[in-house]
């Protein structure tokens, strides 16, 4: 019940900063997307300290208000795809979170962050959004195939997705890996 209601209180602490912020945006790109200051951090963190069920729910949630707040669709369908798939599966991150008893043991939830060694805090941050950049990109190809041109919609989808993600997770990690060296215990 404890992890319950400290996942809870968590994620709701997350989906609140990640949406402040999302508006600061350092870059916005034309047809949604944009590199901001660090406005998955706090779902990737979410993810990390309750694992991938509470990363991908509290994502999801994230990716609707996202929608609310900033709605952008070429079509109704391609709203699932860029918001609550997308957002949702950055909690692919938490599969790289300390074992369940672990964490359960931990009661101090940045602890938990600390617990993770940075090599595998890069690489969750990388399965996050790279989860996320593929939803984008299907969507790309799906809704959004005529804004390519003449050019391959796999390709455009591609660059065009990167070009936003890849950045923003550079952000994401030059501040989430010293903060889990911060929160590390002592002897870890």
């Amino acid at each position: 019940m404890r992890e319950t209601i400290l996942a809870t209180a968590a994620g709701g602490m997350a989906i609140a900063l990640s949406s402040v912020l999302s508006l600061v945006k350092l870059f916005a790109m034309p047809q949604g997307g944009s590199i901001t200051a660090a406005s998955m951090l706090p779902i990737l963190f979410v993810a990390l300290a309750f694992g991938p069920a509470w990363g991908m729910g509290i994502g999801a949630v994230y990716g609707l208000l996202q929608f609310v707040i900033e709605p952008y669709s070429a079509h109704w369908a391609s709203i699932f795809l860029d918001y609550p798939l997308a957002f949702g599966l950055l909690g692919l991150a938490g599969f790289f979170a300390l074992p369940k008893a672990t964490r359960l043991e931990e009661r101090q939830i940045l602890r938990r962050l600390g617990g993770i060694r940075w090599p595998m805090v890069i690489v969750a941050v990388f399965v996050g959004m790279f989860g996320r950049t593929i939803s984008h990109v299907i969507s790309g190809i799906v809704f959004y195939a005529s804004y390519a041109g003449d050019q391959n919609p796999l390709i455009y989808s591609l660059v065009y997705n990167l070009s936003y993600m890849v950045p923003e997770a550079v952000i994401t990690l030059i501040i989430l890996v010293p903060l889990a060296a911060v929160f590390r215990k002592k002897g870890n």
